[in-house]
């Protein structure tokens, strides 16, 4: 177990290799150990490793079926490998489990905002963030599946409610981009680079939307 908190701590940091080495040495210790293997599994889904990432999940599930966290886990593997039937029914599993789990009903509404089905997304969203009022992901997903319904004001409310004004005006940026109103999105991205100025992907994109403005593409 504390090889595995160790091992998180590197995933959270995006230090894939350490992570790796912490849980390889957990798995020396205990071979059938459910939560190392959904741990390896985080670790292939966020380094891109799909196919590595399944595998481990299902072992993960074979040593611990009762695991929520290990079917959220697959989940979100199915979900990026596009088979977004198969997440659902796993994050459905993981809320049978347990209830509480606010982190499944997120990656539920990410999935409805990927099948185009905005009002489920937000029904799932505003779940989670009852069970969870400070779930960050769920709130910028709300952001988004408001936006994809077309109340742009909602998510504008959703957005600045997560408490980092920057990323807020980032999102807004990313709506308008999504929406192709260029210039809408200039003027965020511009906002979002002036609130935090070392904010250098709001500056990117910034040009990006720019150069479409110009282009006549709005």
């Amino acid at each position: 177990q504390a090889l595995r908190h160790v091992a998180d701590e590197y995933l959270r940091l995006g230090i894939f290799d350490r992570a790796h080495d912490y849980l390889q040495q957990a798995l020396t210790l205990d071979p059938r150990d459910g939560a190392t293997y959904d741990a390896l599994a985080r670790r292939w889904r966020d380094g891109g490793f799909f196919d590595a990432a399944l595998a481990d999940a299902q072992r993960a599930l074979y040593f611990a079926p009762n695991s929520a966290s290990a079917h959220n886990t697959l989940g979100t593997v199915f979900q990026a490998l596009g088979r977004r039937t198969q997440a659902r029914e796993q994050y459905a599993r993981a809320l049978e489990l347990d209830p509480t789990a606010a982190y499944a009903l997120n990656n539920l509404c990410y999935g409805w905002i990927l099948d185009r089905e905005p009002g489920k997304a937000v029904t799932a969203c505003e779940a989670a963030l009852k069970l969870n009022p400070a779930l960050a992901a769920a709130r910028n997903n709300l952001g988004l599946a408001y936006a994809a319904r077309g109340n742009l004001d909602a998510s504008r409310v959703a957005f600045e409610r997560v408490g980092d004004r920057a990323t807020a005006l980032y999102n807004i940026g990313i709506v308008h981009m999504a929406r192709r109103e260029y210039s809408d999105a200039v003027t965020a991205f511009a906002a979002a680079q002036q609130a935090r100025p070392l904010f250098r992907m709001a500056t990117t994109r910034a040009e990006q939307a720019g150069k479409l403005a110009l282009a006549g593409d709005d």
